[in-house]
């Protein structure tokens, strides 16, 4: 059953609830659709340079979510985490499970934010990226959502066509 069919989350009020179900569904999809996937399945790819493999858009949600989530709240984004940025989706062959631990590990200090996050901060200019574009917390949140979904879609399909067999 999808998250958001489970209604409020208790003790928040309905924006955040809104988030939380749709971040839960993030969470639950990419851990749906990398289990029992075999090493070779995470970084295999049916177009080298064109399509991204699994183990790299798990590796890209995990840590675009988390830099995204320090923006929104006004966090500071080490060093480190932002010069992972460009090379989450490289094929390194890293151990599957480690690769999850981290996504999942960073998905939730995502969501320990969002149930906590002071509503009165929604319209708060914050600065994105090396560049400092000036962006709302509102429309950040908004995009380390859909950011996260649109590439949770991608694992799905990567996995459909691994279990497919055009991997052979």
């Amino acid at each position: 059953m999808d998250p958001f069919l489970s209604g409020d989350v208790p003790g928040t009020v309905p924006l955040v609830s809104a988030w939380l179900r749709g971040h839960q569904h993030l969470v639950e999809n990419v851990t749906r659709w990398t289990e029992d996937l075999p090493p070779e399945g995470w970084w295999w790819t049916p177009a080298v340079g064109t399509l991204n493999p699994i183990g790299g858009l798990v590796r890209h949600i995990g840590g675009s979510s988390l830099r995204l989530w320090l923006y929104a709240s006004g966090g500071d984004v080490e060093d480190e985490l932002r010069e992972q940025g460009p090379h989450e989706l490289e094929v390194d062959r890293a151990e599957p499970t480690s690769v999850l631990a981290t996504c999942l590990e960073r998905l939730a200090r995502v969501g320990e934010g969002l149930r906590g996050f002071d509503l009165a901060e929604l319209g708060t200019v914050r600065y994105v990226g090396r560049k400092r574009i000036p962006v709302r917390s509102a429309l950040i949140i908004q995009h380390l959502l859909e950011h996260g979904h649109a590439h949770a879609g991608q694992v799905i399909v990567g996995r459909k066509l691994w279990d497919a067999g055009v991997w052979r």
